[in-house]
């Protein structure tokens, strides 16, 4: 798109920037200012008019018989037409910025998107939702509000003061320069408070609070069960609570540090007449012809007086200027960000086998993985198990380079990742996550989320295969059900059964599960087992798991403690080694056998 290509030569900042962005649609916008300023023109004729027919009039006060009607009905018909012209032009040119706007708009949301999915799964973890929420949400927004509305309103804003105080120069250049005394100080002013360092970095805090909020607010809202559970308010949320009050503080006090200097530069900037009538007082003792003169008086106190209000939108958008840009900047800081190298080799693997060589990770500084090695190979299980917070889900999520390695090589099928087109690593590697997350849409579009090209009848039958196809078939509308708000909520067991259902219906030749029956209760994780057994046929199949008899069956165990492999084998073999694994494997039987009695029972 246009406005990719442009948006990649950055990086401008500003004012510079947003003409730049608008620039993707310039043919638009160049209609859309060349209308406002024809309604601009069509905006000041009735002012003139009114000043012309006050004129003729004036010249015949003492005879009004005098009076040229055929002159005056037609500036009449003048200023009616003149008025319906500025309708027409003022709306068409709305149309056409609103039509640019929006497509920009568009343009940006998915490059953005494209962008944070080409970012390493590191940003996510350091960037809350809220505040990228925010940015794609509301700053994204707000450059609509400038390309669609500031546009036409500054080239109107601009156009109507220059017109007038030109004509008002031809008419009488001493009133004109004595209308314009009160703008140079308005000028220096709103300088002060929209331009200044001090006003740029008020915004970006401003920018900061509201982010903190959002990401807080979100948090709070997905932890409602828990805070209903444990009959907790809002205040208890003691994050949530500190950052309500931040953002309130921070505006109370914005608001208190403009509210002596705001009212002033509005009644400086609407002082015109102050400075007109006693100029005009003075030169009308001076002044032969009074005929000709107090006309020209009365329209500039018409027009002087008026220029308040363009005067006063520009100053609003130069005001929201600094609030736009502001937030520009941090959606430019997301476009900025290091992408994971693509390589241009495009190698493809030869077999689906994964292996680890030696592998170290760390998360920024945080190590977490130490000289990882081993061979997931092709048509058999690998299992990871081992306390939490051991590495098990980084070592499952780094096979489709989620992040890249500190050193060492992942290999699927003797090709290095890295040397992988990321598509058609993504085409390799199917994942089950713990956590089953839904979108937004229909049954069917969630489990075809594994494949776009797959037909209704593909879907079914991955559906049938995954276990599910008998309870969707129950729902309101089938698999056209939504899923989320204004549609019906899944069960945990449910949700990981149409996860299983897309990976399915993606068919890649390696199988990634993490903790895939986690939600599930005796009977789901039943149905959910024979799912994967059907999932997994033929593939490289690689499990984290926390419930032990699900992998006592997998080809090799692979025992993770601390970031590194400390033992690994078949479920039999580790068990012989009286090690960490057989003590988890204690443990967990013994979790099996556990029951709660009442006192006194034996």
């Amino acid at each position: 798109m246009e406005v990719e290509q442009r948006m990649t030569k950055r990086r401008k900042t500003g004012l510079f920037r947003l003409m730049e962005i608008a620039g993707t649609k310039k043919w638009w916008l160049l209609g859309s200012m060349t209308l406002s300023v024809a309604a601009t023109v069509a905006q000041c004729a009735p002012f003139v008019i009114v000043y012309l027919v006050i004129t003729e009039l004036s010249r015949h006060a003492a005879d009004l018989a005098g009076v040229d009607r055929d002159y005056v009905f037609t500036l009449g018909f003048m200023s009616l037409a003149a008025v319906m012209a500025y309708g027409i032009l003022a709306y068409t040119s709305n149309m056409l910025s609103h039509i640019a706007a929006f497509n920009i708009l568009y343009e940006i949301r998915v490059q953005l998107s494209n962008k944070l999915s080409r970012l390493s799964m590191g940003y996510f973890t350091k960037k809350a939702t809220g505040k990228i929420k925010k940015i794609m949400s509301e700053d994204v927004e707000e450059i609509e509000v400038f390309i669609a509305h500031h546009i036409p309103d500054l080239t109107s804003a601009i156009l109507f003061p220059l017109l007038v105080f030109g004509y008002l120069f031809y008419l009488d250049w001493r009133l004109a320069l004595v209308s314009m005394v009160p703008f140079p100080a308005a000028i220096l002013i709103q300088s002060w408070m929209f331009s200044s360092p001090a006003a740029k970095e008020t915004y970006r805090s401003y920018h900061t609070a509201l982010e903190n909020m959002n990401a807080t607010v979100i948090e709070y809202v997905r932890g409602m069960p828990v805070v209903k559970i444990f009959n907790q308010s809002a205040d208890a949320f003691e994050r949530l609570k500190n950052d309500i009050d931040s953002f309130r503080n921070f505006t109370k006090a914005y608001t208190r540090d403009f509210s002596y200097i705001y009212p002033g530069f509005l009644t400086i900037l609407s002082s015109s007449l102050v400075f007109i009538i006693p100029a005009a007082t003075f030169l009308l003792t001076r002044t032969p012809s009074y005929e000709d003169f107090l006309p020209m008086v009365f329209l500039f106190m018409l027009l002087g007086g008026g220029m308040f209000f363009p005067l006063f939108k520009l100053m609003w958008i130069s005001g929201l200027l600094t609030k736009i840009t502001v937030g520009l900047d941090r959606i430019d800081d997301i476009l900025d960000m290091p992408e994971l190298q693509e390589s241009e080799k495009n190698a493809v693997p030869r077999h689906a086998s994964v292996e680890f060589r030696n592998v170290t990770f760390a998360y920024d500084d945080t190590p977490v993985l130490h000289d990882i090695s081993f061979t997931a190979e092709q048509n058999k299980v690998t299992a990871l198990v081992g306390p939490s917070g051991a590495g098990k889900t980084t070592i499952a999520l780094l096979c489709a380079r989620f992040w890249d390695i500190q050193s060492g090589e992942i290999v699927i099928g003797d090709v290095n990742i890295r040397d992988m087109n990321y598509d058609a690593l993504m085409d390799h590697v199917s994942f089950v996550f713990q956590d089953g997350f839904m979108f937004f849409d229909s049954i069917e579009e969630n489990i075809r989320m594994g494949n776009r090209t797959a037909k209704r009848e593909a879907v079914i039958e991955a559906a049938k295969a995954a276990q599910c196809h008998e309870f969707i078939v129950k729902l309101p509308q089938g698999y056209d059900t939504l899923v989320g708000e204004g549609g019906i909520y899944l069960s945990g067991g449910e949700q990981q059964r149409i996860g299983l259902a897309r990976a399915i219906l993606k068919d890649s030749p390696i199988v990634v599960l993490d903790e895939a029956t986690a939600y599930a209760d005796p009977e789901n994780e039943g149905k959910i087992l024979v799912s994967l057994a059907k999932l997994i046929e033929g593939k490289t199949v690689i499990i984290v798991a926390h419930r032990l008899s699900t992998v006592i069956r997998a080809d090799t165990i692979l025992v993770v403690d601390k970031g590194t492999i400390v033992e690994r084998g078949t479920h039999d073999h580790l068990l012989s080694l009286h090690g960490l694994y057989a003590d988890m494997w204690d443990t967990y039987s013994a979790s099996r056998t556990w029951t709660i009695t009442a006192k006194g029972d034996r």
